[in-house]
């Protein structure tokens, strides 16, 4: 198996103001949209990778809250309950991390979004892929790359520009 690498990109069609980036640890499951993207590194992840990448998310979830706390703006996903709980109980619903990380393991689930403060910085994952999609004022753009080392760790980084249609 490939080590395990972060990778990232610019990606063209973020609202007004903002610019958008996808970052992705790598190797990831071999998968039709990514190979349709042009994306060629694939590999089965195991329990170390399992581990670095949930250490990625972590650096991530720390970094984007300096634009303010999190909150989750697309609607939550619910926990599976008995319909007896269901009918005379509140629904339960994940905790934030496991919102962001339930939309990359099941393409059957709807998008997460996740707003940082007020600046419009957002953290989007979806469609069963292992991608951050990652929205950053205009002005913060220049300073995405010295994001991607400070989640990265000491893990390799490579910038990937890819076919972004068959992955938004």
């Amino acid at each position: 198996m490939e080590p395990f690498r972060i990778l990232w990109s610019p990606v063209p069609g973020a609202a007004p103001g903002m610019e958008m980036f996808a970052l992705w640890p790598s190797p990831v499951n071999d998968d039709v949209c990514f190979r349709e993207a042009g994306f060629t590194d694939f590999g089965d992840g195991d329990e170390n990778w399992e581990g670095n990448a949930n250490d990625v998310l972590t650096r991530l979830l720390d970094d984007l809250s300096r634009y303010g706390p999190a909150h989750l703006v697309s609607a939550p996903v619910e926990r599976h309950q008995p319909w007896y709980c269901r009918l005379f109980g509140n629904p339960e619903v994940y905790d934030l991390r496991e919102q962001i990380e339930l939309p990359m393991e099941w393409d059957e689930l709807p998008d997460c979004i996740v707003a940082f403060g007020v600046a419009g910085a957002t953290l989007r994952t979806g469609s069963g892929h292992h991608i951050f999609w990652i929205t950053v004022p205009w002005a913060d753009a220049a300073s995405f790359p010295r994001l991607v080392e400070r989640v990265a760790a000491s893990h390799p980084i490579v910038r990937t520009g890819l076919r972004w249609e068959y992955l938004l």
